[in-house]
């Protein structure tokens, strides 16, 4: 378990974020504790897709997760907090990438390892370029069994008053339970659940 990026409050035994993670230069957001925010709005989306609801930032160039709704159903994904995944293969990593500008894309690009994970993992930088492309018009990404065989998952941004990307809020699920063709439907619930918790942090 990764927790370099998290302490644990010694009341309510939660972990937080650490420290040594809010130093990293990340999107402020005044004084509205993220998680806090986020949470009442996972909990809904975790209510109306019966699936895993997580929460995400970029750590220099790693996703970290720090906040989960774990899902209503006895099969259902869940990882620690703390956890950092990489940006190319998922959709809450392609979605971080898709908020860079142009030449920092493709300095990450150039810079990450663009690793075979599945046989559908995307490793060719122009590639995942236009992916982003697509990310950033859509606004939502996906992740078609990119990382993990067998399973889905669909993400949004999360973003501040000046529609900077603060996190990455997103579904994941067994590939039998978020088939190719919910997709849209559902990549649309979670566009609007990340739109709600960006209102909340900035109003």
């Amino acid at each position: 378990m990764d927790r370099q990026y998290l302490e644990r409050d010694p009341l309510s035994k939660r972990f937080r974020l650490s420290t040594t993670f809010l130093t990293l230069g990340l999107p402020q957001v005044g004084d509205v504790s993220l998680v806090e925010e986020a949470l009442p709005v996972m909990r809904d989306l975790r209510d109306e897709t019966r699936e895993t609801v997580q929460l995400g930032l970029r750590v220099r160039d790693e996703g970290v997760i720090i906040e989960q709704v774990s899902g209503l159903h006895p099969l259902r994904i869940a990882v620690d907090i703390g956890l950092r995944f990489p940006l190319h293969n998922n959709a809450p990593g392609k979605m971080l990438l898709a908020w860079l500008n142009a030449s920092e894309l493709k300095e990450t690009l150039e810079r990450i390892p663009l690793t075979q994970d599945t046989p559908r993992t995307i490793t060719d930088p122009k590639a995942l370029q236009q992916e982003c492309d697509q990310v950033r018009q859509r606004g939502y990404a996906t992740d078609y069994a990119e990382a993990d065989e067998g399973i889905h998952c669909i993400s949004a941004p999360i973003l501040g008053q000046e529609q900077q990307l603060i996190a990455v809020l997103w579904v994941s699920a067994p590939s039998k339970r978020l088939p190719k063709g919910m997709f849209a439907s559902v990549g649309k619930q979670v566009r609007q659940s990340a739109e709600e918790i960006s209102r909340r942090l900035i109003q």
